[in-house]
């Protein structure tokens, strides 16, 4: 058993490198802008309307459950929209972990809204 987690241990480190050096590799771009972007940006934008669709709905029924739902959705189009920023402002180092802290509050407002029971 020893052996195995040992060898396991050798191959994470040694692959880590080569799964480093091709993260941008992959960036696909579209008349010079990268398509990553410019999804997020709609995905941002599609994410908005959710908010303001539930958010209506939470004024109009009053259930906490609704409000919990149109934050996170208006968490995740800030987070989009934030991720597509670079489109316009270019060498913005801090986006990755804002954008990743920002996922984890939307998916927590999400659970937490199926899971409230309202009364």
């Amino acid at each position: 058993m020893k052996k195995i987690i040992y060898a396991l241990i050798i191959f994470l480190v040694l692959i880590t490198p080569v799964l480093i050096a091709q993260e941008d590799i992959g960036d696909i771009k579209v008349k010079g802008i990268e398509l990553e972007k410019v999804l997020s940006f709609i995905n941002g934008i599609i994410a908005f309307a959710l908010f303001l669709i539930t958010f209506i709905a939470y004024k109009r029924d009053g259930r906490k459950r609704l409000w919990f739902v149109s934050m996170a959705f208006f968490i995740f189009s800030l987070k989009s929209f934030l991720v597509s920023s670079e489109l316009f402002i270019t060498g913005l180092e801090f986006i990755d972990p804002i954008s990743i802290v920002l996922d984890l509050i939307a998916l927590l407002l999400f659970f937490y809204g199926i899971l409230k029971k309202d009364g």
